[in-house]
């Protein structure tokens, strides 16, 4: 257990929570912590999934907690309900109501680090899961020591070093039943998978932390890259179709920072090649991304706002200006004798645009302007009573042109949102 403590002393903290539950890796856990006298405390989430047991559990970790005089912070959350009137996947709604209470517990403490009782064995097991699920070079290459201020000292021992542990220090534990239940995909890797594998060849989970280890220095080369690129697609709020033909380590890692899920990869390939309007949703996006819409040369990233705002100023000038621009109307203040709105829905009303001589649709001057057709059904339009008075960012109706004589005017100045 000296590499527990090395870890620990490589990242040193004012306070450490301890993610506990009963089980054996915990109690080692909270054992180690007590013998070194560290400064801790514990944090239990009861998810009320098995009856009378999760009861017990929480209970343990109170009693122990009391013998010893260490803080106890417990949350208790019906998961079952949830999962029943909300759906979802139980070991991902888990993980979410638990870093949720961890996140909450540090709050603004930048020298409180959260520990969980992560091993060896746990990232072996996860590297399969994240094999099986496409989740890229970040998936397979593990957890880290320390990432976003969580510290997992035991990945570099076993389970078995563990219980040896228990064993010279005569720690008890809690057994939780459903880690022998199949239903659970870690629980068939952990104890049909892997046992299977290590019969063709014994040495299997120690070549798996190599390759586990050449992960990760990889995934660090393509991690920045990925970032930039991701940050570049949130802004713009489409991906570019060219850039999806380079390479996928990156297009999945840039993906991930998205959230969006490597099972969407070849989806969102076989769209860059689909007819425009196509689309790939996107489902529990934790961004707010409801889908990917193809429209010519990009991919649109859709969330829950309309694709395109505005917001408008305006005020009293004496002078236009040489050039205009479709961001800024200048309007005769004798045709504005209502309240200026922009109205969304009007893609079948129409007007003459400045620079024609005859009316055209809302729909066909944003279609001529090259805006894809899931935008256009959310584009403003500005209006006055049922006047309308120019589509910002495309045009202005030539009826509200103001005549050049005029002593002042109102400048209307459009902002996107």
């Amino acid at each position: 257990m000296n590499k527990v403590h090395e870890i620990i002393s490589k990242f040193p903290a004012s306070h450490y929570i301890l993610a506990c539950s009963a089980g054996v890796d915990s109690m080692v856990l909270f054992h180690f912590f007590l013998a070194y006298k560290l400064p801790f405390s514990v944090a239990h989430v009861n998810y009320q999934l098995r009856g009378e047991d999760s009861e017990a559990d929480a209970q343990w970790i109170r009693d122990l907690c009391l013998l010893h005089q260490i803080t106890c912070y417990e949350r208790t959350h019906d998961l079952g309900n949830q999962l029943t009137l909300e759906g979802g996947n139980l070991q991902q709604e888990a993980r979410t109501i638990r870093y949720q209470f961890f996140k909450e517990l540090v709050g603004q403490s930048s020298d409180v680090l959260i520990v969980t009782a992560h091993h060896q064995d746990d990232q072996i097991e996860t590297f399969f899961l994240h094999l099986f699920r496409n989740s890229g070079l970040s998936g397979l290459a593990g957890m880290h020591e320390l990432r976003e201020g969580i510290l997992r000292p035991f990945l570099h021992i076993s389970k078995s070093e563990i219980i040896d542990y228990t064993q010279v220090h005569g720690i008890s534990w809690r057994e939780d039943k459903s880690n022998a239940d199949f239903k659970y995909q870690r629980n068939a890797i952990r104890l049909d998978v892997i046992p299977r594998l290590e019969k063709l060849n014994p040495s299997i989970k120690a070549q798996v932390l190599i390759v586990q280890n050449a992960c990760y220095h990889s995934y660090l080369d393509v991690f920045e890259n990925a970032k930039a690129r991701a940050m570049q697609w949130k802004t713009q709020r489409f991906i570019p179709i060219m850039e999806l033909a380079e390479d996928l380590a990156l297009l999945t890692e840039t993906f991930k920072l998205l959230e969006i899920e490597p099972r969407h990869i070849t989806s969102i390939l076989q769209l860059a090649g689909a007819d425009n309007n196509k689309r790939v949703n996107l489902q529990h996006n934790a961004m707010g991304y409801q889908a990917l819409i193809k429209y010519t040369d990009k991919l649109y990233l859709i969330d829950h706002t309309p694709c395109i705002d505005f917001s408008f100023t305006v005020e009293s000038v004496e002078t236009l200006p040489a050039q205009f621009t479709t961001l800024t109307f200048y309007l005769d203040p004798n045709h504005v004798k209502a309240e200026l709105r922009l109205m969304r829905g009007k893609l079948r009303d129409s007007f003459v645009p400045v620079g024609m001589n005859s009316a055209k649709t809302v729909n066909a001057m944003l279609k001529d302007k090259g805006i894809p057709a899931f935008q256009r059904v959310d584009w403003p339009v500005l209006c006055i009573d049922n006047q309308l008075i120019g589509i910002p960012g495309v045009s202005l109706n030539r009826a509200f042109t103001p005549n050049p004589s005029l002593p002042s005017y109102l400048k209307v100045t459009f902002e996107a949102c």
